[in-house]
């Protein structure tokens, strides 16, 4: 609890009076801006010169990144490729200068560089634990573009969340999961997940049983080594199940599937999925293997025109699937950075590359970032396809 009435107001007034002169920062360099841009269209006019004063007409826009060479810099460099290519088709109008990000507590620091600097965005940083520091802040010097998720309920007014956290999908593929597998027929009550005990895949297992708990429903987590497949139906024979979510890779559901009755309906997050693998013999290998499997997918990858990402496909085609999806991501965080700039109260984008983007300043400072449904099937074509998962066997009757 909070110690006293008092403290809370004049905290709330400060922090009105605070962003109330960022916003009058920021409006009145716009307004410099547009006096600028036209100051300089006169003289050029009277001159007649050509020349054009770049420097003047570009926004700059800060790029909160990684030290070079630090682990995350590596897992990040598709990111910053799809945020630099969806830049360059608009550099025109802006410029995009780094700004490196050393610990998340530096951060109030790094963004008051940028904003003296004179960017009027700041996109990143990506970290869990940066967003979170930024969203701690009292107030923000600029707008920023956090591309990730804040696990708390008051974020700073300037401060905007593209969400593509495991979280998100994991919360997602739960409830699609429940809703298929809603049936009277059905007597299972718990879910099994597969995972195969490394870090990432034993991360994923546990935030889907959390996401499943939060529904009221229960799910057994078993770690599976390539040594025990053989002997998975046997070891599960005789429990009734609801569904089997895989908490690991594309290859290594595709071993587990046939140890587990084709009756039973199956999940996976786009980790799993083998449709947008960059070899596409292995992509159709693996899905005769896991045809059936409900997941979630890229819209660049199932329902999108070529022509709504061509530009981008000299870069995507090198890319592997993780690859892929965080490239994707960072051409929409540009995407979204240009509406904040905008100060838009609420917009949406139905065909961007990292799934359906909407946001309302309704329903808070966050970006909703909504997957594709998709069924794996080794002749998709990419178009949009009904929900073909109908189960009407129960999980006992399949041996489970």
């Amino acid at each position: 609890m909070l110690s006293t009435i008092f403290s809370i107001s004049k905290q709330g007034f400060e922090e009105s009076i605070l962003t109330s002169l960022v916003r009058c920062r920021l409006i009145s360099l716009t307004a410099v801006l547009a006096v600028s841009l036209s100051m300089n269209a006169v003289a050029q006019e009277n001159s007649g010169s050509a020349h054009t004063d770049e420097t003047v007409q570009r926004q700059k826009v800060a790029l909160i990144v990684s030290p070079k060479g630090s682990p995350l810099w590596q897992a990040t460099t598709p990111l910053r490729a799809g945020i630099r290519a969806a830049y360059e088709r608009v550099k025109d109008k802006y410029e995009l200068v780094e700004f490196t990000l050393s610990e998340p507590s530096a951060v109030r620091d790094v963004l008051n560089s940028a904003a003296d600097a004179g960017a009027m965005l700041a996109i990143g940083p990506v970290s869990k634990p940066a967003v979170q520091a930024v969203s701690e802040l009292s107030y923000l010097p600029l707008p920023v573009v956090a591309i990730n998720r804040a696990h708390t309920e008051r974020i700073p007014e300037l401060m905007l969340t593209l969400d593509m956290s495991v979280e998100s999908e994991a919360e997602q593929l739960v409830k699609i999961a429940l809703e298929n597998t809603a049936s009277e027929q059905n007597a299972a009550k718990s879910f099994v997940i597969f995972t195969t005990g490394s870090d990432y895949d034993d991360k994923l297992a546990r935030t889907i049983e959390r996401e499943l708990a939060k529904s009221g429903v229960s799910a057994e987590r078993r770690s599976i080594s390539p040594e025990q497949l053989s002997y998975l139906r046997q070891e599960t024979r005789g429990k009734s199940f609801r569904g089997v979510f895989f908490a690991m890779s594309a290859q290594q559901a595709s071993l587990l599937r046939p140890y587990i009755p084709p009756e039973l309906p199956v999940f996976g997050t786009t980790y799993t999925s083998p449709l947008h693998l960059q070899d596409r013999m292995q992509a159709k290998t693996q899905a005769n293997d896991l045809v059936g499997m409900v997941t979630l997918e890229l819209p660049a990858e199932t329902k999108l025109p070529l022509s709504s990402y061509s530009g981008y496909m000299k870069e995507y085609d090198k890319m592997s699937q993780e690859e892929r999806q965080m490239f994707a991501v960072g051409i929409d965080a540009w995407q979204v950075g240009e509406q904040w700039l905008k100060w838009a109260k609420d917009f949406s984008f139905s065909e961007s590359m990292s799934g359906r983007l909407t946001y309302s300043s309704e329903d808070g400072q966050r970006v909703i970032r909504q997957l594709d449904k998709a069924v794996v099937n080794p002749s998709k074509t990419g178009s949009a396809e009904e929900d073909l998962v109908q189960f009407t066997e129960d999980a006992g009757d399949a041996g489970l």
